[in-house]
């Protein structure tokens, strides 16, 4: 999979995203004709949260963020991550509680996690 390089000025920047989805199988990265993950090679799912592997090389975090679609947000169900320069750890949580949801027990069709973030790679 592809990793989109920015470079603003005195930085190079990696963008992580995908589109993240369990049908009934598992968790698994979208990679179809109208998504296309960004730096990101996997998930594999735990007890209590989803990890992503991100791989692309990084010094240092910038910034990361998981957002539950509108299926999921209707559902209140709330996500947190822990990010690291290879693999970020995705943590959800449905209403007010503060007990990681196991993520085996949140099925959709359509329902999806969004993932953005950026990671700073080292000079070239």
């Amino acid at each position: 999979m592809p990793t989109h390089v920015l470079t603003p000025a005195g930085a190079r920047l990696a963008l992580i995203s995908c589109a993240l989805r369990n049908t009934g199988a598992g968790w698994a990265l979208i990679d179809d004709t109208a998504h296309a993950p960004s730096g990101v090679t996997g998930v594999v799912q735990h007890p209590d949260h989803l990890e992503i592997t991100h791989a692309v090389g990084a010094v240092r975090v910038s910034s990361m963020q998981v957002t539950p679609d509108e299926w999921y947000a209707a559902r209140a169900l709330r996500c947190g991550v822990s990010v690291g320069l290879a693999l970020s750890r995705i943590y959800l949580y449905s209403g007010p509680s503060i007990t990681p949801v196991d993520p085996t027990t949140l099925v959709a069709s359509s329902g999806n996690l969004w993932v953005t973030g950026f990671l700073e790679l080292p000079p070239t």
